[in-house]
């Protein structure tokens, strides 16, 4: 048998003793400094991606069979077999990371304990991994997800999206890239997205996607121009709408609020994820690109997916103006 390290571990444990046993959350990360020759074997990686490092733990005992597990005098003695003893006759080491960066011949992983200059015997993809078992990157670029990736968080931060709700996704020919059920869009990864047959519904790659994914193939499959949905819940527009869902804008005299009037359908309170819904919208989407759904939340289309989020920031700002307005208005009377 013969072995060589693909690369090496830049960590801030000097010792065996200072490292940790097992990965952990507040650890710091480490570096892989892969050795040149082998950094082709990186390619589509993504950072995200869950990985299984192998590394061979160098300053390991190789004369140790037996031992209590996590070196606690607690535990019962064990074989070394029925443990994660670094100690052990081949010391391979087993770690289960997530890559942060991805930068020439250098990955940024975390959680991974081990000492620093421990050689790295190999990297496989963690299988069934969320969002990489179909392969996503058979069917969509690294910049497609970032650029949803980016929108999503750009979203949150304007309080667009709160929670886990909301959903977004992007149109390549027959294919949708689109978000995960029960996904943060304050800081996505490309484990957090699957595709979709745009014709079928078809999941081809990743898991569970989001509940509203029929309706976004029902806006693609209606409006040939669309080539990313946004689905958010903005607290002013879903206010508004719940206050008087007749005439939205009726005190703005503003010719953004003309425009965007001029786009936006609106749609009954009905299940979230029915068929009923998402027929609903795909045949509002022909005509508007913008479209309220009473109790629910706004979905709005449009070339890419910040166009489409621009629109969903500007009717929530003009939604906000309404009410500024009405309460004035209000106060007004009242004197």
């Amino acid at each position: 048998m013969q072995i060589k390290a693909i690369g090496y571990v830049r960590s801030p444990f000097a010792s065996p003793e200072e490292c940790p046993r097992q990965g952990r959350q507040d650890m710091p990360p480490c570096i892989i400094d892969m050795e040149q020759e082998f950094v082709p074997g990186l390619h589509r990686l993504v950072p995200g991606q869950k990985i299984v490092v192998l590394t061979w733990m160098h300053l390991a005992r190789r004369d140790l069979f037996r031992c209590r597990p996590r070196n606690s005098p607690a535990r019962p003695i064990h074989g070394v077999f029925a443990t994660r003893s670094p100690n052990r006759p081949n010391p391979i080491g087993l770690h289960e990371v997530r890559i942060l960066e991805i930068s020439r011949n250098r990955l940024k992983v975390h959680p991974l304990e081990a000492v620093d200059r421990t050689p790295v015997l190999d990297i496989k993809p963690l299988l069934g991994s969320p969002g990489f078992s179909g392969q996503i990157r058979d069917f969509f670029s690294l910049e497609d997800m970032n650029a949803l990736m980016e929108a999503a968080r750009q979203g949150w931060l304007r309080g667009l999206f709160s929670g886990v709700n909301g959903n977004l996704s992007l149109r390549r020919g027959n294919t949708v890239l689109i978000t995960r059920s029960g996904t943060s869009k304050a800081c996505l990864t490309p484990d957090d997205f699957c595709v979709l047959e745009l014709t079928t519904g078809k999941l081809l790659a990743g898991s569970d996607p989001s509940i509203e994914s029929r309706m976004h193939l029902s806006v693609y499959s209606s409006q040939e121009k669309a080539g990313a949905v946004v689905h958010t819940h903005p607290a002013h527009v879903l206010a508004l709408s719940q206050a008087s869902s007749d005439n939205l804008f009726r005190q703005l005299d503003l010719f953004e609020a003309r425009v965007l009037h001029s786009q936006l359908g609106m749609v009954r309170a009905m299940e979230p994820g029915s068929d009923q819904l998402a027929s609903a919208v795909g045949r509002l989407a022909r005509e508007c690109k913008c479209i309220i759904m009473l109790g629910h939340g706004l979905t709005c289309w449009d070339s890419g997916p910040f166009a489409a989020l621009a629109s969903s920031e500007e009717l929530d700002s003009l939604a906000l103006m309404e009410i500024h307005l009405r309460l004035l208005n209000f106060q007004n009377s009242q004197i």
